[in-house]
């Protein structure tokens, strides 16, 4: 009886070992914009995180959902670029010694820090 339990039980307890866990805690975004006042990401994959309903004053009023602000612009690698699509763990944002210019180009209200930042390639 005790040999037909393991039959049974190992192939179940064997398909949980595969689950990929390094990408669960990952959202996709797009950036929508840098400047040199701001670093504005939409995400496409968490319809909950983020604001809704923000338009871009600096491209005739385009309306995102889901975007939000990095707080720590200075540490996301130079060779993302604007209208890249990328990979990234978001946190609450940290006080930081990231340098802003004095500019105002309205983004968005929501923001957070971002790490472990990944360009996506062909999509």
């Amino acid at each position: 009886m005790k040999f037909l339990f393991i039959l049974i039980a190992l192939p179940v307890m064997a398909s949980k070992c595969n689950k990929n866990k390094g990408n669960d805690d990952y959202l996709r975004g797009k950036v929508v914009r840098i400047s040199c006042a701001s670093f504005v990401v939409q995400v496409l994959n968490n319809d909950s995180f983020g604001e809704d309903g923000w338009k871009d004053m600096t491209n005739n009023n385009a309306q995102y959902d889901n975007v939000f602000t990095a707080g720590n612009a200075c540490k996301i690698p130079s060779d993302v670029k604007a209208g890249a699509t990328i990979r990234f763990k978001a946190s609450s944002p940290k006080s930081n010694d990231c340098v802003h210019c004095m500019m105002f180009d309205g983004p968005p209200t929501a923001k957070y820090d971002i790490t472990d930042v990944m360009i996506e390639e062909g999509k």
